[in-house]
């Protein structure tokens, strides 16, 4: 991702996340603090039809909805998807499992065990197939991402360069 993505990335989160509603100025400040861990994917024609944000963060807390993030926590030990949004037009093409998997090839190769997010809609079947799991010896603030948010993680093995 780079800025020119930004309003058009904007524009899909919109339409996809309306219950859970990020100004721009949250998506930029992610794409500032940590731009390896932000995707996009576009279409033959170069529209941008979706995209992930995610960055290292600190085991046991989830980024508030709507909050900068205005740099990584220095104790951060776990790799955090933060959104993958696909276009309804993109979907069912493996998009989102491509993006979690490119996700997870980076942050081993960063060196982190783990990844966590918060699933929200109803995607949690989704997450399970990507081999995450609810973290339930954690109690984490999720209040702004409504009451069906879990807070789950997948573990891994980090990359041993040969």
């Amino acid at each position: 991702m780079t800025v020119a993505d930004l309003a058009p990335a904007f524009t899909l989160a919109c339409a996809i996340h309306i219950d859970f509603f990020e100004a721009l100025e949250v998506m930029a400040d992610k794409l500032a603090v940590y731009p390896a861990g932000c995707l996009t994917l576009a279409a033959p024609d170069g529209e941008l039809t979706g995209y992930a944000v995610s960055h290292p963060y600190a085991r046991g807390r989830v980024p508030k909805l709507n909050h900068l993030l205005g740099g990584l926590p220095a104790n951060a030990d776990i790799y955090y998807i933060h959104d993958i949004a696909i276009d309804a037009a993109a979907r069912g093409k493996g998009h989102a499992e491509m993006a979690v998997d490119l996700l997870a090839a980076h942050a081993r190769h960063a060196g982190f065990r783990e990844m966590r997010l918060l699933s929200v809609n109803n995607s949690g079947a989704f997450w399970r197939r990507r081999g995450f799991s609810p973290v339930l010896n954690e109690q984490v603030d999720v209040a702004s991402y409504g009451s069906d948010a879990t807070y789950m993680r997948r573990f891994f093995k980090p990359f041993a360069p040969t």
